[in-house]
């Protein structure tokens, strides 16, 4: 994502708008524009802002400056502001292709699907006669040439498609694609999209790939799946329960409709309501949180995400993390139980509130809730290697010895050996119980936190 929006930015702070000749010469915007640019490249994206709103301020009729404070308050959440700076551009430059594109962009980035469609309509107006007559009658085997030699066609494709399919109606997203040839019959688009994945490639690389898996062949259902399952762990909640259930749907296998409804409310929530704005909110959160340390910044947006989606876990949990961070234990053991209120089902929720209180030493409370993690997700190796331990800190050892010996063993079909574990298992068969813990795994096996 970091990479994607710097690309937009990048093209507002660089690229004249389209249309500057139609409209009056203005003032130029002062040098706080390029000094944003440079703080932005440099990871300073707080500065980045304040560099952008002087430049806008210095100059407010410079459609250039008034686009780039909208484009980088939209990449730090300030989403009502980067609303009323869109919307300054546009009134500025009403027919400025590159202001409306990024108006309609974010008007999708928070559900206002309606405004994005007019906004799209009003770009291909923008296009000559002839393109626009050839985009809406031209066969599919001329479209590829002609989205081509037009990107801005594509784009106007491509976010169709989006709010087509974030709206649920797959049938008609996968029909526009397959119309302006953006997905075509006989490419074996699932494959590729695994093989993406099992290299490593980037995300933005591993998303486009899964997205063409889900519009070109909706029998896969394992590539749905799996682009779901990538989607949730992304912070992509509703597209991601939209992939999870469509795959659900297309799959013949009964257990793996068992597994994708399972999933479905445990991990995103079941039919919980979250706002497009607010899982977007939460996404940006998350980058100021985990990327730029901005602990202010990410509490101010978690606890709008709340706001907006009260039933929706996930923000509790890094609101959790924040505090304990901070030091303060009880607010952040608070942060959890307010999750586990908002979403009884959410396993991570769970799982991250036993593991905290194992960490003050509250055992029998943790007990009960890494049960419940175990119980909802029973392939859960790392929530039973946690119910393990804080049974051994109680003395219930047969018990202790049952869980760590179910997750050694499913570990071990991953080629996983889990080497510290299984020595202390031995350990404590031969010469019994000792004063010390058992111990925690390394992180791949996520017995940490898991803020998700």
């Amino acid at each position: 994502m970091k990479a994607g929006m710097w690309a937009i930015a990048l093209t507002l702070l660089l690229a004249p708008a389209a249309a500057a000749q139609q409209r009056p010469a203005v003032a130029p915007p002062s040098g706080h524009l390029e000094r944003a640019q440079a703080e932005f490249q440099a990871g300073r994206y707080a500065e980045a802002l304040e560099e952008a709103r002087r430049a806008a301020d210095s100059a407010p009729t410079s459609v250039r400056a008034l686009t780039a404070r909208a484009s980088m308050a939209e990449f730090l959440g300030e989403f009502n502001e980067a609303r009323t700076f869109y919307d300054r551009a546009v009134a500025l430059a009403p027919d400025d292709p590159g202001v409306i594109y990024h108006t309609a962009s974010f008007a999708v980035r928070v559900g206002e699907y309606d405004r994005a469609l007019g906004l799209l309509d009003r770009l291909l107006a923008l296009h000559p006669r002839h393109v626009r007559w050839l985009f809406q009658w031209a066969p599919r085997v001329a479209q590829a040439w002609l989205l081509r030699e037009n990107p801005s066609l594509e784009h106007i494709v491509q976010i169709k498609i989006d709010i087509l399919t974030e709206k649920g109606d797959l049938e008609q997203a996968r029909t526009l694609a397959r119309a302006y040839a953006i997905v075509k019959a006989d490419q074996n688009y699932c494959g590729e999209a695994q093989a993406k994945q099992q290299a490593s490639a980037g995300r933005d690389e591993i998303f486009k790939a899964f997205r063409l898996a889900t519009l070109g062949q909706p029998d896969s259902a394992d590539c749905i799946w799996w682009y779901g399952q990538w989607l949730s762990d992304e912070g992509y909640v509703r597209l991601g329960r939209l992939m999870v259930l469509e795959g659900t749907r297309v799959t013949p296998l009964a257990g793996n409709k068992e597994s994708g409804t399972r999933y479905v409310r445990i991990r995103l929530g079941g039919d919980r309501d979250v706002p497009k704005r607010a899982e977007q909110l939460f996404l940006i959160a998350r980058q100021r949180y985990l990327r730029d340390g901005d602990l202010e910044g990410a509490t101010r947006l978690f606890d709008e995400v709340i706001r907006l989606a009260p039933a929706f876990a996930r923000p509790y949990n890094y609101r959790a993390m924040i505090a304990w961070d901070l030091g303060d234990r009880e607010g952040a053991l608070g942060w959890l139980q307010r999750g586990i209120q908002a979403d009884p089902d959410s396993w991570r929720t769970h799982r991250n509130l036993g593991k905290l209180l194992d960490a003050v030493e509250r055992y029998p409370e943790a007990e009960t809730h890494l049960k419940k993690a175990v119980a909802l997700f029973t392939d859960d190796a790392g929530g039973r290697l946690a119910l393990a331990r804080v049974l051994y800190a109680q003395g219930k050892y047969d018990e202790f010895v049952k869980e760590t010996r179910g997750a050694v063993g499913f570990l071990a079909n991953w080629n996983d050996q889990v080497p510290e574990v299984r020595a202390f298992l031995e350990k404590f068969e031969r010469w019994g119980p000792g004063a010390a813990l058992p111990p925690a795994p390394d992180p791949h096996v996520i017995i940490g936190w898991n803020y998700d």
